[in-house]
């Protein structure tokens, strides 16, 4: 529930960001009167990569930055639970900056890279398995990102 709260902070001005990249770089298509020759519409690729990389980058950004100042986001924070190094403590601070940058770096790094054709089906695979992993992990139930950060999330009300 904290991830859709935090997706909908991020995407609403995420999407106005990419309707002005798509509106930028998409070209219409158009007939050509003079030649008879329908030009098709061009750019949906470069708008693609764009906006993949700007998604990766404010997600990544979002994330850290919120774990950084106080170990939750907004969406962790209306949920009541937070995020602490596995063994810390639940003082008023969040994560150190390596840990913050690990934890979303494994989260949402691999956004930067799905605009590649194949790398996009790949990469959902492994983001549906990254939060998929806590449901087997014992005892912490940790999901990847988790893992690699040495965090994990708790109830904190």
């Amino acid at each position: 529930m904290a991830r859709l709260i935090d997706g909908v902070i991020v995407g609403i001005p995420f999407w106005i960001i990419s309707a002005v990249i798509t509106a930028i770089v998409v070209t219409q298509g158009s007939y050509n009167l003079r030649t008879g020759v329908l030009v098709e519409p061009s750019g949906y690729f470069l708008a693609a990569v764009l906006i993949g990389i700007v998604s990766g980058v404010v997600m990544l950004v979002y994330e850290f930055l919120m774990l950084k100042m106080r170990g939750q986001t907004i969406g962790k924070i209306a949920m009541g639970i937070k995020v602490v190094p596995v063994g810390g403590t639940l003082d008023a601070a969040g994560l150190s900056q390596d840990v913050a940058v690990k934890r979303a770096g494994v989260l949402f790094g691999p956004q930067l890279l799905r605009w590649i054709p194949i790398v996009e089906y790949l990469l959902g695979i492994f983001a549906l398995l990254n939060v998929l992993w806590l449901l087997w992990d014992r005892p912490l139930q940790q999901a990847l990102h988790d893992k690699a950060a040495g965090t994990v999330v708790v109830k904190v009300k």
